[in-house]
Protein backbone atom coordinates (compact mmCIF):
# COMPACT_ATOMS: atom_id res chain seq x y z
CA UNK A 1 0.00 0.00 0.00
CA UNK A 2 1.50 3.92 -1.03
CA UNK A 3 0.74 6.16 1.34
CA UNK A 4 1.46 9.89 1.09
CA UNK A 5 0.87 11.72 4.86
CA UNK A 6 1.03 15.44 4.87
CA UNK A 7 1.75 16.59 8.28
CA UNK A 8 0.98 19.87 9.55
CA UNK A 9 3.36 22.10 11.43
CA UNK A 10 0.83 22.39 14.73
CA UNK A 11 1.37 18.23 14.78
CA UNK A 12 5.23 18.12 14.92
CA UNK A 13 5.94 21.11 17.56
CA UNK A 14 7.51 19.17 20.21
CA UNK A 15 9.69 16.11 20.47
CA UNK A 16 6.97 13.92 21.92
CA UNK A 17 4.43 14.44 19.01
CA UNK A 18 6.95 13.92 16.40
CA UNK A 19 7.97 10.76 18.56
CA UNK A 20 4.39 9.41 18.37
CA UNK A 21 3.68 10.18 14.81
CA UNK A 22 7.59 8.57 13.54
CA UNK A 23 6.68 5.03 15.69
CA UNK A 24 2.95 4.83 13.20
CA UNK A 25 5.42 5.45 10.87
CA UNK A 26 7.49 2.63 11.80
CA UNK A 27 4.62 0.74 12.13
CA UNK A 28 3.24 1.25 8.55
CA UNK A 29 6.83 0.39 7.43
CA UNK A 30 7.15 -2.87 9.22
CA UNK A 31 4.07 -3.94 7.58
CA UNK A 32 5.19 -3.10 4.30
CA UNK A 33 3.59 -0.10 2.88
CA UNK A 34 5.39 2.64 1.40
CA UNK A 35 5.04 5.97 2.95
CA UNK A 36 5.73 9.70 1.40
CA UNK A 37 5.46 12.48 4.11
CA UNK A 38 5.02 16.11 3.09
CA UNK A 39 5.20 19.04 5.66
CA UNK A 40 4.20 22.30 5.86
CA UNK A 41 5.29 24.48 8.97
CA UNK A 42 3.38 27.43 9.37
CA UNK A 43 2.50 27.81 13.29
CA UNK A 44 6.60 27.81 13.09
CA UNK A 45 7.07 30.07 9.97
CA UNK A 46 4.74 32.66 11.71
CA UNK A 47 5.93 32.63 14.59
CA UNK A 48 9.60 33.16 13.65
CA UNK A 49 8.04 35.72 11.15
CA UNK A 50 6.42 37.90 14.56
CA UNK A 51 10.06 37.30 16.33
CA UNK A 52 11.76 38.99 13.45
CA UNK A 53 8.90 41.95 13.18
CA UNK A 54 8.09 40.26 9.30
CA UNK A 55 4.26 40.81 8.74
CA UNK A 56 2.13 37.69 8.53
CA UNK A 57 -0.54 38.01 5.65
CA UNK A 58 -3.29 35.36 4.73
CA UNK A 59 -5.95 35.10 2.25
CA UNK A 60 -8.57 33.03 2.69
CA UNK A 61 -6.21 30.41 4.59
CA UNK A 62 -3.53 30.94 2.47
CA UNK A 63 0.22 32.83 2.97
CA UNK A 64 0.72 35.57 1.29
CA UNK A 65 4.96 35.47 0.47
CA UNK A 66 6.98 38.03 0.02
CA UNK A 67 10.90 38.17 0.19
CA UNK A 68 11.06 37.96 3.57
CA UNK A 69 8.43 35.80 4.29
CA UNK A 70 10.35 33.16 1.47
CA UNK A 71 13.76 33.89 3.14
CA UNK A 72 12.27 33.01 6.78
CA UNK A 73 10.31 29.64 4.92
CA UNK A 74 13.52 28.48 3.64
CA UNK A 75 14.55 28.74 7.46
CA UNK A 76 12.04 27.20 9.11
CA UNK A 77 11.06 24.84 6.74
CA UNK A 78 14.58 23.27 6.32
CA UNK A 79 14.92 23.29 10.27
CA UNK A 80 11.61 20.96 10.94
CA UNK A 81 12.54 18.85 8.07
CA UNK A 82 15.37 17.46 9.34
CA UNK A 83 13.90 16.99 13.01
CA UNK A 84 11.09 15.14 11.26
CA UNK A 85 13.93 13.03 9.89
CA UNK A 86 16.07 12.25 12.63
CA UNK A 87 12.67 11.56 14.34
CA UNK A 88 12.28 8.72 12.09
CA UNK A 89 15.78 8.01 11.75
CA UNK A 90 15.84 7.72 15.74
CA UNK A 91 12.79 4.86 15.45
CA UNK A 92 14.46 2.76 13.15
CA UNK A 93 13.06 4.52 10.05
CA UNK A 94 15.38 5.13 7.15
CA UNK A 95 14.26 8.26 5.87
CA UNK A 96 15.70 11.16 3.83
CA UNK A 97 14.87 14.92 3.73
CA UNK A 98 14.46 17.37 0.57
CA UNK A 99 12.44 20.27 -0.68
CA UNK A 100 9.84 19.59 -3.59
CA UNK A 101 12.09 20.40 -6.10
CA UNK A 102 14.98 17.84 -5.55
CA UNK A 103 15.67 15.76 -8.40
CA UNK A 104 13.03 17.68 -10.39
CA UNK A 105 10.32 15.83 -8.43
CA UNK A 106 8.22 18.92 -9.01
CA UNK A 107 8.89 21.65 -12.00
CA UNK A 108 6.92 24.88 -11.29
CA UNK A 109 6.05 28.62 -12.03
CA UNK A 110 5.14 31.71 -9.89
CA UNK A 111 1.52 31.64 -9.45
CA UNK A 112 0.16 34.52 -11.19
CA UNK A 113 -2.24 36.74 -9.31
CA UNK A 114 -5.50 34.87 -8.55
CA UNK A 115 -9.31 35.40 -7.25
CA UNK A 116 -9.92 33.45 -3.92
CA UNK A 117 -13.43 33.43 -5.02
CA UNK A 118 -15.58 33.94 -7.63
CA UNK A 119 -16.19 37.45 -8.57
CA UNK A 120 -13.43 39.07 -6.02
CA UNK A 121 -10.63 40.84 -7.05
CA UNK A 122 -7.38 39.03 -7.92
CA UNK A 123 -4.58 38.72 -4.91
CA UNK A 124 -0.97 38.26 -5.83
CA UNK A 125 0.47 35.98 -3.19
CA UNK A 126 3.84 36.68 -3.71
CA UNK A 127 6.59 34.10 -4.17
CA UNK A 128 4.40 31.42 -4.29
CA UNK A 129 4.32 28.28 -6.34
CA UNK A 130 1.92 26.86 -8.95
CA UNK A 131 3.39 23.40 -10.11
CA UNK A 132 3.23 22.45 -14.00
CA UNK A 133 5.03 18.73 -13.52
CA UNK A 134 5.74 15.87 -11.39
CA UNK A 135 8.19 13.70 -12.35
CA UNK A 136 7.99 10.68 -9.29
CA UNK A 137 11.04 9.08 -10.53
CA UNK A 138 13.21 10.39 -7.21
CA UNK A 139 10.33 8.89 -4.72
CA UNK A 140 9.91 5.22 -6.59
CA UNK A 141 13.60 4.78 -6.70
CA UNK A 142 13.94 6.14 -2.81
CA UNK A 143 11.12 3.25 -2.14
CA UNK A 144 12.62 0.86 -3.86
CA UNK A 145 15.61 0.80 -1.59
CA UNK A 146 13.45 1.09 1.49
CA UNK A 147 13.96 4.91 1.99
CA UNK A 148 11.31 6.99 3.57
CA UNK A 149 11.24 10.31 1.62
CA UNK A 150 10.62 13.89 3.85
CA UNK A 151 9.85 16.36 1.75
CA UNK A 152 9.10 20.18 2.63
CA UNK A 153 6.99 22.27 0.60
CA UNK A 154 9.57 24.12 -1.32
CA UNK A 155 9.40 24.46 -5.40
CA UNK A 156 11.53 26.61 -7.63
CA UNK A 157 10.82 28.08 -11.05
CA UNK A 158 12.64 27.09 -13.77
CA UNK A 159 15.04 30.42 -13.21
CA UNK A 160 16.10 28.97 -10.04
CA UNK A 161 14.11 31.43 -7.83
CA UNK A 162 12.96 29.70 -4.29
CA UNK A 163 8.94 29.67 -4.30
CA UNK A 164 6.72 28.43 -1.26
CA UNK A 165 3.97 26.45 -1.49
CA UNK A 166 0.69 25.23 0.26
CA UNK A 167 1.86 21.82 1.84
CA UNK A 168 -1.77 20.67 0.91
CA UNK A 169 -1.13 21.89 -2.71
CA UNK A 170 2.21 19.49 -2.71
CA UNK A 171 0.50 16.48 -1.01
CA UNK A 172 -2.41 16.48 -3.63
CA UNK A 173 -0.25 16.83 -6.69
CA UNK A 174 2.52 14.01 -5.06
CA UNK A 175 -0.34 11.54 -4.37
CA UNK A 176 -2.03 11.88 -7.63
CA UNK A 177 1.49 11.41 -9.56
CA UNK A 178 2.46 8.62 -7.51
CA UNK A 179 -1.10 7.13 -7.40
CA UNK A 180 -1.14 6.68 -3.63
CA UNK A 181 -3.69 4.50 -2.11
CA UNK A 182 -4.15 6.94 0.62
CA UNK A 183 -3.50 10.60 1.05
CA UNK A 184 -3.65 11.58 4.87
CA UNK A 185 -3.84 14.71 6.03
CA UNK A 186 -2.99 15.09 9.67
CA UNK A 187 -3.19 18.44 11.51
CA UNK A 188 -4.38 19.56 15.15
CA UNK A 189 -8.40 19.21 13.61
CA UNK A 190 -10.05 15.87 14.34
CA UNK A 191 -11.76 16.14 10.74
CA UNK A 192 -14.78 17.77 9.43
CA UNK A 193 -17.08 18.98 12.17
CA UNK A 194 -20.74 20.60 10.38
CA UNK A 195 -20.54 22.77 13.89
CA UNK A 196 -16.83 23.37 14.97
CA UNK A 197 -18.00 23.71 18.72
CA UNK A 198 -19.30 20.44 18.26
CA UNK A 199 -17.14 17.28 18.27
CA UNK A 200 -20.28 15.32 17.86
CA UNK A 201 -20.42 17.04 14.56
CA UNK A 202 -17.74 15.42 12.97
CA UNK A 203 -18.52 13.72 9.57
CA UNK A 204 -16.78 10.39 9.47
CA UNK A 205 -17.54 10.46 5.34
CA UNK A 206 -17.91 12.81 3.24
CA UNK A 207 -18.04 12.19 -0.60
CA UNK A 208 -17.66 14.97 -3.40
CA UNK A 209 -20.59 16.46 -4.03
CA UNK A 210 -21.21 16.92 -0.35
CA UNK A 211 -17.43 18.20 0.05
CA UNK A 212 -17.93 20.95 -3.05
CA UNK A 213 -21.45 21.91 -1.66
CA UNK A 214 -20.33 22.70 1.86
CA UNK A 215 -17.31 24.42 0.45
CA UNK A 216 -20.14 26.59 -1.39
CA UNK A 217 -22.18 26.93 1.13
CA UNK A 218 -19.27 28.70 2.93
CA UNK A 219 -19.43 25.69 5.90
CA UNK A 220 -15.19 26.24 5.70
CA UNK A 221 -12.86 28.37 7.17
CA UNK A 222 -9.80 29.79 7.49
CA UNK A 223 -7.12 26.74 6.59
CA UNK A 224 -9.48 24.17 6.06
CA UNK A 225 -10.44 26.09 2.45
CA UNK A 226 -7.06 24.68 0.93
CA UNK A 227 -7.29 21.36 2.28
CA UNK A 228 -10.94 20.81 0.97
CA UNK A 229 -10.19 22.07 -2.51
CA UNK A 230 -7.11 20.28 -2.63
CA UNK A 231 -8.81 16.84 -1.03
CA UNK A 232 -11.54 16.99 -4.06
CA UNK A 233 -8.73 17.92 -6.54
CA UNK A 234 -6.70 14.60 -5.36
CA UNK A 235 -9.92 12.63 -5.79
CA UNK A 236 -11.32 13.75 -8.64
CA UNK A 237 -7.81 12.87 -9.72
CA UNK A 238 -8.35 9.13 -8.89
CA UNK A 239 -6.91 8.77 -5.05
CA UNK A 240 -9.11 6.20 -3.23
CA UNK A 241 -9.58 8.16 0.26
CA UNK A 242 -8.06 11.94 1.11
CA UNK A 243 -8.39 11.01 5.05
CA UNK A 244 -8.66 14.41 7.44
CA UNK A 245 -6.97 13.33 11.10
CA UNK A 246 -5.48 14.99 14.25
CA UNK A 247 -2.19 14.29 15.33
CA UNK A 248 -2.66 15.29 18.41
CA UNK A 249 -4.12 12.35 19.45
CA UNK A 250 -1.85 8.90 19.89
CA UNK A 251 -2.46 6.47 17.31
CA UNK A 252 -4.91 8.45 15.21
CA UNK A 253 -2.94 7.71 11.72
CA UNK A 254 -3.07 4.05 12.35
CA UNK A 255 -6.78 4.73 13.50
CA UNK A 256 -7.92 6.53 10.61
CA UNK A 257 -6.27 4.38 8.21
CA UNK A 258 -8.63 1.95 9.58
CA UNK A 259 -11.83 3.92 9.46
CA UNK A 260 -11.89 4.60 13.09
CA UNK A 261 -11.01 8.06 13.14
CA UNK A 262 -11.11 11.32 11.19
CA UNK A 263 -13.03 12.00 8.09
CA UNK A 264 -12.21 10.68 4.51
CA UNK A 265 -13.50 11.92 1.32
CA UNK A 266 -14.53 10.09 -1.49
CA UNK A 267 -16.20 9.63 -4.59
CA UNK A 268 -19.14 8.09 -3.43
CA UNK A 269 -20.17 7.00 -0.27
CA UNK A 270 -20.43 3.79 -1.16
CA UNK A 271 -17.09 3.76 -2.31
Amino acid sequence: MKILVKLSGKVIETPELRRNFSLQVEELVKRGDKIILVHGAGRQLSEYCRQQDIPVVHQSGRRVTDGATLEAAVKVFSKVNREITAALLSDGVNALGFSGFDGNLTQSRKRPPIPVLAGEEKIDFGHVAEIEKVDPFLVEVLWKAGITPVVSSLCSDPQGHLLNINADTLAAELATALSVNALMSVSDVEGVLMDREDPDSLLAVLNLEQAKRYLEDGVFSDGMIPKIENAIRAVEGGIPGYHLVSGLSEGSLLKALDGRAGTVLRGTIGN
